[in-house]
């Protein structure tokens, strides 16, 4: 062997050498990306499991409470004839009366409305899955929370019948209570 062979030798290994690392190296980082993907998507489905569980827990704990009050009342036979006295012009938001078209609107809009805040963007897929109602429903509630002056008036254009009264909500609850509509 003369050195113009062990020199073709020897290139011919540490091409080699470098093609295996960068092999390995291109292995682990497309391993390493993988693993991290599988972990986000696995925390967003906690996230949104979360969500929903949080909101239908609240739920259930605000029936408990409604019926627990109405035990009360009837236990006692006292039916009280005045409310607690509220303004006249008072208005609550019912966002579970929106349906799943006019909430997807409502989030286009707050994404469109609050460009100077990103913390109010409502995201309407996951993992190129559209969100259920009941995410897209609790969602807007927190952002009624957070930005009600932004929120308020998007949801009063595009879905106006979750807009209720307190006169309705005392009219229909006597309804309810005694089946009969009083006359004032």
């Amino acid at each position: 062997m003369n050195t113009q062979e062990i020199q073709e030798i020897l290139n011919h290994l540490i091409i080699g050498i470098t093609a295996l690392y960068t092999i390995v190296m291109v292995v682990d980082f497309v391993v390493g990306i993988v693993h991290l993907w599988q972990k986000f998507t696995l925390n967003i489905e906690y996230y949104t499991n979360n969500t929903t569980s949080e909101q239908s827990h609240i739920e259930s704990s605000d029936i408990k409470k409604s019926l627990n009050l109405e035990n009360q009342n009837q236990s006692t036979n006292r039916i009280t004839s005045k409310p607690e006295p509220q303004p006249n012009n008072f208005v609550s938001i019912d966002v579970d009366k929106i349906d799943l078209r006019t909430a997807r609107k409502i989030a286009t809009a707050i994404k469109k409305a609050s460009k100077s805040n990103p913390d109010l963007i409502i995201k309407q897929k996951v993992n190129s899955k559209s969100v259920p109602l009941a995410w897209l429903q609790a969602q807007i509630k927190h952002r009624l929370e957070l930005a009600p002056e932004i929120v308020t008036p998007i949801i009063r254009e595009l879905a106006p019948t979750a807009f209720t009264s307190v006169r309705e909500n005392i009219q229909h609850s006597n309804i309810a209570k005694t089946g009969k509509r009083k006359v004032s």
